[in-house]
């Protein structure tokens, strides 16, 4: 569950749909289905790039690395990227995930926390 407490509860909703739907796309049932499938079910639910980037940040915090599809999917959505970085601070602290030194990001994105150049 995503706790941002300065969003309204509709934007809240919206949050509650959108992460079952990029995590069902990025690491769920439907992850083989084609990628522009999936980037148009994302922005079915929203195409607010604060609460795609909220989401990535969600998912960019993942101590476990098993998420780098579900952020490069929400980038590719349309994600605002800066409120993912945020968010992602935001959520590591809140959990208290630590990192290597010098690591900002989980290894899982290419270094670079956006899921790699490529995407």
């Amino acid at each position: 569950m995503v706790h941002v407490p300065s969003l309204s509860q509709r934007e809240r909703l919206i949050l509650a749909e959108l992460s079952g739907v990029a995590g069902r796309y990025g690491t769920g049932v439907d992850r083989d289905r084609p990628r522009d499938e999936a980037i148009a079910a994302i922005r079915a639910v929203t195409t607010d790039a604060r609460l795609l980037g909220i989401q990535a940040g969600v998912a960019l915090a993942d101590p476990q690395g098993i998420s780098a599809e579900t952020v490069r999917l929400l980038k590719a959505a349309g994600a605002d990227m800066a409120v993912a970085a945020g968010h992602a601070v935001e959520v590591r602290e809140r959990l208290g995930v630590r990192y290597p030194e010098g690591d900002p990001s989980p290894r899982r994105t290419g270094g670079t926390g956006f899921g790699g150049s490529g995407s």
